[in-house]
């Protein structure tokens, strides 16, 4: 390896992006990502210089997950930024296809709307679901139908609308997660006559299968194993962002996400709805709301 590199200069600068190409691949294979990115700014430098693109678009990428890996958000802007419009000038889009690598890279540029109608159409090239309905539970409960957050989605009845909230809050992951038409009557239809309780909940869920679907949303949950479950591939949901910072924040316990944690909160959890089902998570985001203050106080932020 030594030898490769002491010699790299002697080659003309096709086979020098080539070498630097393939090594960068082989490093990133065995996960030494420290040469991987040095041999993909080598690549990009020599590339650039002699106006020779392709292997270099390839090493903006590489660059770009290990800026996000690392939480170097302004670095990981300006490669994922480069990276994207290099790939759309030269038709590289089959890399997209390589879902666990380059996921990251299109989430980060959707997040942070960076090059968005060509992240959307890597996106779609990909198989990448897009988001079709944002879920605000911090504050009001607010359903929107697009990213900008202007137009809200209705629903047929109060009762339908708390039925998201209910299986959003209940999860999608575990065995222990989603609820069963028991424990969704139980606590939204506790006080309810209805000799039929299949039936009651059956209906509601029809009627909130139907309001999803006009936002794209062709599945709207599934039931396994007696358990209902929203599908979450295409809904953005405010609370997976939080708690994501949360977990980072307790890792990094830096100003930056402490403010960010702090912004994301707009209010109390579900705000308004009258449900005892909420109330644990309600008490625990107030909480962590609250640590978050003290922390900020306490180191002086």
């Amino acid at each position: 390896m030594r030898e490769i590199f002491e010699n790299l200069n002697k080659g003309g600068t096709y086979l020098k992006n080539v070498v630097l190409a393939r090594l960068m691949g082989y490093f990133s294979a065995i996960a030494d990502y420290p040469n991987a990115v040095k041999c993909a700014s080598l690549c990009i430098e020599a590339g650039e210089k002699a106006g020779m693109l392709l292997h270099p678009s390839l090493a903006y990428g590489l660059l770009a997950r290990a800026a996000i890996a690392s939480n170097d958000d302004k670095n990981a802007v300006l490669l994922t930024g480069r990276y994207l419009k290099l790939c759309y000038e030269h038709g590289l889009y089959e890399y997209f296809r390589l879902r666990m690598a380059y996921d990251p890279v299109l989430k980060f540029a959707y997040d942070n709307d960076i090059e968005p109608e060509i992240t959307r159409q890597m996106m779609e090239f990909a198989g990448y679901s897009l988001k079709k309905v944002y879920v605000e539970t911090l504050g009001a409960f607010t359903v929107y139908q697009d990213r900008e957050k202007k137009k809200t989605l209705n629903f047929r009845t109060k009762k339908v609308r708390e039925l998201l909230a209910f299986l959003l809050d209940a999860g999608d992951r575990g065995a222990t997660r989603g609820a069963t038409k028991e424990q969704i009557f139980n606590a939204l239809w506790w006080d309810s006559e209805s000799k039929n309780v299949k039936n009651l909940i059956a209906v509601n869920l029809a009627h909130l299968k139907n309001d999803l679907a006009c936002a794209g949303i062709e599945e709207a949950f599934i039931c396994r194993d007696n358990r209902y479950f929203i599908c979450r591939e295409e809904i953005e949901y405010d609370i997976d962002l939080f708690e994501r910072t949360y977990d980072e924040f307790k890792t990094r316990n830096t100003k930056e996400l402490a403010t960010k944690l702090l912004s994301l909160y707009k209010g109390e959890y579900l705000y308004g709805f009258e449900a005892l089902w909420a109330v644990p998570q309600r008490m625990r985001y107030r909480k962590i709301y609250d640590d978050v203050q003290k922390a900020i106080i306490l180191n002086q932020w």
